[in-house]
């Protein structure tokens, strides 16, 4: 198995998991709105580069997060990640109180593009996501 690492931040490091042909985003530390801002316009660009369709979003790291931030990655970032190509994003949550429910009130405010599905831990959602055949894969055929 290859996993090529895109990006390598204080807050995120990026890895492209060429079997599954998806990314892996392992986020960590504290989390503040401007630095996700800024890791996400990063993040986007490698979403077009890698034409990847896919991510296993993994929270497990998170130290601090705000719903300020939650909110603004549900209402505006995750349309954005639709709109360069992301399909299905398997979220991990942060095994820490304060992180995981202000994940639990974003569905409140994402639409239904991409697809994400809140885990517990990686290996289901590493399984999930392996079991969802992208729209442009299907179409391919």
């Amino acid at each position: 198995m290859t996993i090529d690492p895109l990006l390598t931040s204080d807050i995120l490091d990026v890895h492209y998991d060429e079997e599954n042909a998806w990314l892996y985003l392992d986020w960590k530390g504290p989390q503040d709105l401007a630095t996700v801002q800024a890791a996400c316009g990063q993040l986007t660009a490698i979403i077009q580069q890698t034409n990847a369709h896919k991510a296993l979003n993994d929270n497990t790291h998170i130290t601090e997060t705000s719903w300020e931030l939650v909110e603004w990655v549900a209402q505006d970032y995750l349309a954005r990640a639709a709109t360069a190509g992301i399909e299905y994003v398997a979220w991990v949550r942060s095994p820490l109180l304060a992180c995981c429910s202000n994940i639990e009130h974003m569905s409140a405010f994402s639409d239904s593009r991409p697809v994400v599905a809140l885990f517990d831990n990686l290996a289901e959602a590493y399984e999930w996501l392996g079991s969802h055949a992208t729209y442009a894969a299907t179409n391919a055929r």
